[in-house]
């Protein structure tokens, strides 16, 4: 009796460890999806930015060439440099389209598909599926053991949860701005003083810096405030410093040409062919931000007209948890055998009189119970450093643990 109590408690150990570890791998699963939905988002933002880039140049050495076709040595060079940049706008602007798609087209996107993936495990891991997990491994212990997952009452189901407003989305959008490079999160910013050409206030104030005209090129990448668009602008224009009044006139700087814009949007809504907000303090070059905003639709590489938004991925529910920095999620298995599966003098119908004993099994069956944990720690040999409960990182790790009363009162009801 004791030798198959032992076999039983092994295998309920065994069920325990193996349920908790699927459900661990799960919440992993969660982290690596959630992060690579932040790698798509990053894509994205990229591949509007490269097209922005890609139009903005295109559009400068188109206008760089008129603009220097009055000292004939740079007009070949610049003809030359036109023509570059309008193949490199139009293979740009088709892979952008293209990858867009690929990466975040509602429904068949690579972030839509892991997003889904992620509620169809969320099932797998909960108490039904954990069952089927322990009762493999006790039935590979032994045939004739069979384990069970005890319910939870919810408890997994609260332990994450899918965002749902966009206050929630805008947790994941932040990771995602923080996640970008430089040159795509902006500003793509620049400031020249350009000593050729003098202002219209050259010689006439004390401000030597307004003597001459300026070169400024602005551009940055934002998401729209629905979160569903990715908006990208670059522009570039010279500007001037004009006297404006009679009395008490000062220099003021004007945008005097308009040299260089592009500017590129993904969503699935409907265009809006105007720049949301003012992305790299783009709007020091209003003029120029408003030709872009004419070219923002692209031209006609649907790939573009199917980003589907910022996700609504799963996130532990911390609101829900009673220690919210190191939360643990615990799976009860209990294992069984049947009472002749004992090989007890009874059992194998040998012994008489006093020799033939007569046990009283609950249930007629023998019984175990063990408990499997899930919690968060930082893997052995990275740098030691405390971090909290997430579903970013994939630290989920198992152990077993002690069952608590309550655990134990369940055990005993189930098995009477």
């Amino acid at each position: 009796m004791s030798a198959t109590k032992q076999r039983l408690n092994n295998a309920a150990d065994a069920a325990a460890y193996s349920a908790a570890l699927w459900r661990a791998r799960v919440l992993n699963f969660h982290a690596y999806s959630n992060r690579a939905i932040v790698a798509q988002e990053v894509a994205v933002a990229q591949a509007v930015t490269l097209n922005s880039w890609a139009k903005y140049f295109e559009r400068f050495t188109a206008n760089a060439q008129v603009l220097a076709s009055a000292w004939p040595p740079a007009a070949p060079v610049l003809s030359a440099a036109a023509s570059v940049a309008s193949t490199a706008r139009e293979f740009t602007e088709r892979t952008a389209a293209d990858e867009i798609a690929a990466r975040a087209a509602p429904d068949i996107g690579y972030k839509s598909l892991l997003q889904r993936s992620q509620e169809a495990l969320q099932l797998a891991a909960d108490t039904f599926g954990l069952g089927a997990v322990a009762n493999e491994v006790a039935r590979a212990n032994d045939p004739g053991f069979f384990a069970f997952a005890l319910g939870d009452s919810g408890a997994f189901n609260r332990f994450t949860r899918r965002h749902a407003s966009d206050d929630d989305r805008r947790r994941l959008q932040g990771v995602v701005n923080d996640s970008l490079d430089r040159f795509v999160k902006g500003p793509r910013s620049d400031d020249l003083r350009l000593l050729l050409m003098p202002s219209s206030c050259f010689g006439t104030t004390t401000s030597i810096s307004r003597w001459f005209r300026y070169w400024r090129k602005r551009g940055g990448t934002g998401m729209s405030p629905d979160l569903e668009r990715w908006q990208a602008v670059d522009t570039g224009s010279i500007h001037d410093y004009r006297r404006s009044g009679w009395l008490f006139s000062s220099c003021r700087q004007r945008e005097w040409m308009p040299v260089g814009w592009g500017a590129t949007e993904a969503t699935d809504h409907a265009s809006l062919s105007t720049v949301l907000g003012n992305p790299g303090d783009t709007l020091d070059n209003a003029a120029a931000t408003l030709l872009a905003s004419a070219e923002m639709t692209g031209y006609g590489h649907p790939g573009f007209e199917r980003y589907s938004g910022i996700e609504r991925v799963r996130e532990i529910d911390y609101a829900s948890l009673a220690d919210k920095r190191f939360p643990v999620t615990q799976v009860v298995v209990l294992a069984r055998a049947e009472s002749e599966h004992a090989r007890t003098a009874n059992a194998l119908n040998v012994g008489t009189g006093r020799l033939r004993l007569f046990e009283k099994f609950a249930g007629d069956r023998v019984w175990a119970m063990s408990v499997g944990e899930v919690y968060f720690r930082r893997p052995p040999g990275v740098p030691e450093r405390i971090e909290y409960a997430s579903l970013y990182n994939p630290y989920w790790q198992v152990r077993l643990a002690e069952p608590t009363a309550a655990q134990r009162a369940a055990a005993v009801a189930y098995a009477r």
